[in-house]
């Protein structure tokens, strides 16, 4: 039987298109005293995002008996008293090429999250903890970050006003920073306090189906002992110490494993490798080092997720003049290197990824880093060992207010989506999403086969069993160059 989902039960989405850009005012208090929440005393009557998130929750019907009284508590159902309970947003870089506020399309902004964050602190009556935490890129600026989404700044203004066991983590382990010789140096990070767990997935992960071919090589690209820009590379990498015949391990951090509930902020973002970025890609900020996460297989297909023609990006006619080009020019470090890419960017030269690393709709690797890790995020125990039933509660929002197209989730164009989506079940969210997006949720692999699994599945539905409901807006986002050849 086919279902229209996407109101009250499961997902749904609020659309506002006199809303165009995120609360500034820090710490973004609501716009009114609401009688559900005595504790906030001041309020921001300019602040919409807050009155946006707050009637997506009651469109979802969450604590619905409660609605319009002073005993609503719309997590009351998924957080209890005492719960630990980890809010995840995507906040993947610092620095977006065309400069100003175009970093908003990227990265989740404070004012999103402080009524998240409010009304998690009225589920928890006092008692349990709240952290927000992502594992950003490894060059990121997790302080620029911080300044640029008020985060840091908001949480702080919290704690003064009494908020209790509220914290910020960077899940990095090690980042990448610049020498003064200009060269390029990994330091290590204190990362998360409660530590890491290795989970190997073992014969049940979704890359054991490759385990028997011995000329596969895993690439992910803060390996910078990898060409990544040479298709033909066969290189060992860091990745095939993780991700072999006798294991497929992830770093995970523990403080993931020991909460209660996960609530994921995701961008709604088109992605060069995995087509889309949304709930299910924003997980990936649960792993404390990328090397042990596979984003593409060097080498043609089968075996790899090479572009087998070489297209030439836009004008450079030469893959080899352009793949000179981003290892000469794509150095930040070089004095006056990053305007010159600017520039090039601009004039659609040097937009995003290479399709040669699996920057298109071939790549048949990152869609399994992204369910192993969805796996892990609901099936593993607080020691890392994989259960059969969910060990904790999942609540998703996609804030496309400004969300990002083309070459994203960080090279992209931004585009003032005015909604927001949220629900209950990961990979149902994104099919929404994607829908509003203007995408066949059918064509994006992540989706596709997140409805397959058959083991520590994700959704109990299958890819078929859902039909669009006719309001679902069409928001046009266009695809990456990889995906629309």
């Amino acid at each position: 039987m086919r279902k229209e989902y996407f109101f009250d039960k499961d997902v749904t989405y609020i659309m506002n298109k006199d809303i165009n850009d995120y609360h500034i005012k820090i710490p973004f208090n609501p716009p009114i005293k609401y009688h559900e929440l005595p504790f906030i005393m001041e309020t921001d009557v300019d602040n919409s995002i807050y009155s946006m998130v707050r009637e997506l929750l009651q469109k979802l019907g969450m604590d619905k008996r409660h609605i319009g009284t002073s005993k609503w508590n719309p997590f009351r159902d998924i957080i209890k008293p005492g719960n630990k309970v980890l809010i995840k947003p995507n906040l993947v870089t610092h620095y977006h090429y065309l400069g100003g506020d175009a970093i908003l399309s990227t990265i989740v902004h404070g004012s999103i999250i402080r009524p998240i964050l409010d009304y998690v602190y009225l589920a928890l009556q006092g008692k349990g903890s709240i952290t927000i935490a992502d594992t950003s890129l490894e060059h990121a600026d997790f302080d620029e970050i911080m300044a640029s989404t008020g985060i840091r700044q908001m949480v702080t203004g919290l704690k003064k006003i009494g908020y209790k066991n509220l914290y910020i983590v960077d899940f990095r382990s090690q980042m990448t920073c610049e020498r003064k010789d200009g060269n390029l140096i990994r330091m290590n990070l204190s990362g998360d306090p409660a530590g890491y767990t290795n989970i190997n997935l073992k014969e049940n992960s979704c890359f054991a189906g490759l385990d028997n071919n011995p000329n596969i090589h895993y690439y992910t690209l803060a390996d910078k002992s990898i060409d990544h820009l040479d298709p033909m590379e066969k290189r060992k990498s860091i990745t095939d110490n993780y991700h072999n015949p006798t294991k497929h391990e992830y770093i995970i951090a523990k403080s993931v494993l020991e909460s209660d509930v996960i609530i994921s902020i995701a961008k709604l973002k088109t992605h060069c490798k995995a087509g889309v970025s949304l709930s299910l890609k924003n997980m990936i900020g649960i792993v404390g080092t990328k090397d042990c996460m596979p984003h593409h297989r060097p080498s043609l297909p089968p075996n790899g997720d090479a572009f087998p023609k070489y297209p030439a990006p836009y004008y450079i006619k030469s893959h080899r003049l352009y793949r000179a080009l981003r290892k000469t020019l794509h150095i930040h470090r070089i004095p006056g290197v990053r305007a010159i890419i600017n520039n090039l960017r601009r004039r659609k030269i040097m937009v995003g990824q290479h399709i040669n690393s699996g920057s298109w709709k071939g790549n048949d690797t990152i869609w399994r880093t992204i369910l192993d890790v969805n796996r892990i995020a609901y099936y593993a125990d607080k020691d890392g060992v994989m259960k059969n039933a969910p060990q904790r509660n999942f609540f998703g929002i996609i804030d496309g207010i400004i969300g990002q197209h083309g070459d994203a989730p960080i090279s992209g164009v931004p585009i003032r989506s005015h909604i927001l989506l949220g629900g209950y079940n990961s990979v149902i969210l994104d099919t929404l999403a994607t829908m509003a997006m203007g995408i066949d949720y059918r064509l994006i692999p992540t989706i596709r086969n997140a409805y397959r699994l058959e083991k520590w599945k994700l959704t109990n539905e299958q890819v078929d069993s859902i039909i669009p409901n006719s309001d679902i807006p069409n928001l046009q986002f266009i695809l990456p160059k990889g995906w629309r050849l």
